[in-house]
């Protein structure tokens, strides 16, 4: 009860934060009021996550500079939804048993970043112009799209670490142990070796599967 109570607040302090760095990034003081504008007039804070990349515009013209400015965009934008996913996951650990969370928590960064390139290919181009000899891009994804990747990918890598669990234990119940009782109707599902989640875990309904988390 206490671990639901801790996701709940959780999640609601990353939506809470996320609305808050939206607004913080749009009303920054290094942005002028036309970049501001522009930004409030393209994203819809409560519903997307944005980042805005800018570069100068050099010799090369301002089809390089809007091209570059993408890419700041992009990596901005990349480094959001990171952290955004990253806290999810997080959240997700402590839904799982000591061993298994050690498992998972080796790989946490790279699920993280596995999450935050897949959205990015979603990510739309909103608006971009020029300013004071720069171009300006500013990138969006759906806000909702954070915690449905990032469960699916926990999910997968769990499903992955159960396969491959159940591959190493049928090979070493193939080998001959001298001594050893061997019986033909020995049922490999009833030695207890998969990911096993925490006692009265919310993620698990009745019949042992994954419910949904609203986030």
């Amino acid at each position: 009860m206490k671990k639901k109570i801790f996701i709940l607040c959780l999640t609601a302090s990353m939506i809470f934060a996320q609305g808050c760095t939206n607004l913080k990034d749009m009303t920054s003081t290094s942005k002028s009021a036309i970049t501001q504008e522009n930004i409030a007039s393209a994203v819809d804070i409560n519903q997307e996550i944005f980042a805005s990349g800018d570069a100068r515009i050099e010799e090369s013209g301002k089809g390089v500079a809007k091209m570059r400015a993408k890419q700041d965009a992009r990596e901005k934008l990349r480094k959001k939804l990171f952290k955004e996913s990253e806290t999810i996951l997080k959240a997700y650990l402590l839904e799982i048993n000591f061993y298994s969370r050690k498992i998972s928590d080796q790989v946490l960064k790279d699920l993280g970043e596995y999450v935050a390139e897949g959205i990015l290919f979603e990510a739309e181009e909103k608006t971009s112009w020029s300013e004071n000899n720069k171009m300006y891009v500013v990138l969006s994804v759906d806000k909702d799209a954070v915690p449905v990747k990032t469960k699916e990918t926990f999910i997968a890598h769990i499903d992955s670490i159960q396969a491959k669990l159940k591959e190493v234990r049928e090979k070493i119940q193939s080998i001959p142990v001298e001594g050893e009782t061997f019986s033909e109707t020995t049922d490999s599902n009833d030695i207890e070796t998969d990911i096993i989640l925490e006692e009265n875990s919310p993620l698990l309904d009745d019949s042992d599967e994954f419910i949904d988390v609203q986030l």
